[in-house]
This record gives C-alpha cells, structure tokens and sequence, in this order.
C-alpha cells in the first residue's frame, strides 16, 4: 500500500501545534493570573501604606507615638489602583488584624521620645539655672581669667607652652649630663608633659587624608553614625532610664489640675479635649477628678510641711525665739493651772515648730497651686533646685511602679483617642484564594 507523506505531514502538524496550540494558551493565562494577582497585591500594599502614612501628626508631635484612626482615612487607593488595571470586580479588601495602642508600644513610644528630644527638654528645664550659673562664672571666674591673661605671668605660661619640645630636649641633656636614668617613670612623664605642650602649638591638627568635602559618602556616614546614636540612646533610656523617661512624660506631658497648660511641646491640651482633665493626679493617685487632686495636693502640702520645719529647725535665730516663747508659755500655764499642768516646754515647743510650719506650708502650697516655684536648695542668690506644681508631681511619680503609670496613660489615651491604630493587617479574595499584606510601623517591630 503506497503511503500519502502531505497526509502525514498534515497529521504530525496538527498533533504538535495543537499542542504547542494548549501550552501558549495555559502559559497566557498563567501570566495573564499572574499579572492579576501583582495588581491585588500591588493595591492592598499601597492601601495598607496609605493607612500607616495617615498617622495622627499632631499625637506624635506631641507624644511621640506612631498611631492612625482607621475610620477617618481614604480607604479608595485599592479600588483605585484595581481600576487603573482594568479590574473592577467590585473586590472588597477588609481587616484581618488591628493592632491599638498598648504598654509596650507606650513604653518603646516613651523611650525614643527621650531620646532625641531629651537635650531640648534639659535646657527647657534648667534654662533659668544655666543663666544664673553663666552670670555668677561671668562675675567670677570669667573675671579672673581676664585678669590673668591680661597680666604677666599669662606670658611666661606662653613661652613655656610655645618652647615645649626645646624644654623637654634640654632636660634629655640634662639627665645625660647628671648621670640620671632617663627611662625612669618620672623623668619620662615630664618629657611627655613637654613634648605634648610644644607638639600643640606646633602641629596643625589631624584631620585625615580621607577627608574629601565634595564626597557625598562623607554626608551617609554622618547621617549613619547619628542614627547609631539616636539607636543607641534608644536602647539606653528603654533598659536602663525608662522609669526616668515614664515619670517625666507622666509628669509633663499630661493634662492636670492647672489651668491654660501645655505640654512639654508647647501644645495646648485644650487640642486633644475640650475640658480640663486632672490626668497626671490621675496617674499619680489612680483617683479621677477631685479626689486625684485633692490627694495630690496633700502629697505636696506633707513636702513643704517639712521644708518649713526644717528650716525653722535649722535657723538659730527662729528657734531661739521659739525656744522663749515655749518658756514663756510654759511658765504662764504652771501658773495659771498652780501646777496641776506641768508641761515642759519642749512640748509647747513642739507645738508651735507644728503650727508654725503648717501655716508656711498652707501659705507655699497656696503660692504653687498659682503656678509659682517654691525654692529648696540655693547657692548664694541662684536657685539651684526650685519645684513647681509639675516639679513635685515629677517628685512623686518616681514612686509609682512602671506598670501603674503604663496602664494609666493607657487609659488617657484610649479616652482621647478612641480606635487609634499602630498597625493593620489588611486582606482580599481572589480567584478563591486569600491575599494578605501586614502594615506594622517599624517603630514598634
């Protein structure tokens, strides 16, 4: 039987390009799901970003914390991105995972809060000491520096500095003359001393051949090495300072009893809620409203109670007077009782040391309640440490355990806001199967 071969040539072409045919088609519609698939994920990460870019500005100024409230963003980006691919299935892309605000987060938040903002919070603080200081030293010792550089002997000083390394090769000469051992340890630290002196008024200052200011790596490394220190100071105020950190930020960046305050930002609380709430008392004492402050104000009314009998105590003058008038009292009464009360007046002196050092205390505490700052350690006319309503909180809230303080400002900022967020774990469905992006700052990893 005679074979047709264009039959057979028909036949095997078919075969393989319908084959060939099925392979382009499967292969096409992987990529064409594949394609899809980028696009849903592409749009549930870019949405989960717009989330986490849409953090609270005026919170982390403020606080320092990272957080975003879910229900007042734009929630269209992944419809957006979706419609611009030519996929508009009606999708919906929902919440898998919500992270809120927690002590931990709080207490990471409250640790690089101190760490770059702990310099200006120090000067903020001590800025009326450091005046003071700077105008005692410019009284003082600036003045004597003056005078000294002004006078003679500010030119013998010179001339040994500028001949340091002519000084310490005559003294080599002169050991080698007097038969003087000149490795000796006490010999060798007087050259040193010399040859140190001359090598610096001699000697340019070393800066390094590698130093090249047109060189942009030079600007990366000094970026890297301050987010090495600010890294590092991070880790120092979490582990070693954090009960530090947590009582001045519970101390300072609360709203309390005082009216017309601020944080330590300068933003009025007035911001985050319309009334004035006794939040620090609140975090001292674990006590809402009055009862908070009126504990408070006991805690600071005991303080200056022994203040005020200190001094007293202290003062030669106050006791003697109190000592007569204890005598005198004690003399009228035995009189007066022909006996029968026998009081010595080292009682009636205690008495007096009591009521004389609650009016003082009552009068101090009167003055702090008005915002002023009472003085507990001067040298000469500066006052060095001075504490103000804030100040004896701050005082105070050493006392209270971390995890109190974490748990209240907890609750603070739940109250102010509500269903704020640090992180978001978003998801969508397609083709049957899940697809999942988590949204974390990374801040808080």
């Amino acid at each position: 039987m005679r074979r047709n071969k264009r039959g057979t040539s028909t036949l095997f072409l078919a075969v393989i390009l319908s084959a060939l045919i099925l392979v382009e088609t499967t292969y096409i519609a992987l990529v064409a799901d594949l394609d899809r698939r980028l696009t849903y994920t592409r749009a549930l990460k870019e949405q989960t970003e717009i989330y986490l870019a849409s953090y609270n500005r005026q919170l982390f100024k403020t606080y320092g914390i990272y957080a975003f409230d879910y229900n007042s963003i734009n929630s269209s980006v992944f419809d957006s991105i979706l419609a611009c691919n030519g996929y508009e299935d009606g999708d919906v892309i929902y919440a898998s995972g919500m992270y809120s605000i927690d002590t931990e987060t709080l207490r990471r938040s409250v640790a690089a809060f101190y760490s770059y903002r702990s310099t200006g919070i120090f000067f903020d603080r001590f800025k009326d000491i450091i005046v003071s200081l700077l105008d005692e030293l410019g009284n003082g010792i600036f003045e004597s520096i003056r005078s000294f550089l002004t006078s003679p002997a500010s030119g013998v000083v010179g001339r040994i500095i500028s001949g340091g390394a002519e000084i310490a090769e005559a003294i080599s000469a002169a050991c080698e003359f007097l038969g003087l051992d000149e490795s000796s340890p006490s010999v060798q630290a007087f050259i040193s001393l010399f040859e140190t002196l001359g090598a610096v008024t001699n000697e340019s200052p070393d800066i390094g051949n590698g130093f090249d200011p047109s060189d942009l790596n030079f600007i990366f490394d000094v970026f890297d090495i301050s987010a090495t220190f600010y890294d590092y100071g991070t880790a120092v105020n979490e582990n070693i300072l954090i009960h530090a950190c947590l009582a001045d930020y519970a101390s300072n960046n609360f709203d309390s009893f005082m009216e017309d305050d601020s944080a330590l930002n300068g933003t009025s609380f007035s911001v985050f809620h319309s009334d004035n709430e006794c939040d620090c008392e609140y975090i001292l004492t674990g006590l809402h409203g009055f009862a908070g402050c009126a504990l408070t104000d006991f805690y600071i009314f005991s303080c200056l109670f022994v203040r005020r009998l200190v001094d007293y105590l202290t003062d030669p003058e106050t006791e003697e007077i109190i000592t007569g008038i204890a005598d005198v009292l004690s003399a009228v009464v035995t009189a007066l009782s022909l006996g029968s009360v026998p009081l010595p007046p080292e009682v009636y002196k205690a008495v007096i040391l009591i009521v004389m050092s609650e009016c003082g205390a009552m009068f101090d505490l009167i003055s702090v309640m008005r915002g002023e700052s009472i003085p507990f350690l001067s040298v000469g006319e500066t006052d060095l440490i001075s504490l103000d309503y804030r100040g004896f909180i701050t005082v105070f809230m050493y006392m209270v355990p971390d995890e109190l303080m974490l748990n209240r400002m907890l609750e603070i900022f739940n109250r102010d806001f509500p269903g704020y967020l640090t992180g978001i774990d978003t998801e969508t469905d397609y083709n049957g199967r899940t697809i999942t992006y988590e949204g974390r700052y990374e801040y808080y990893l």
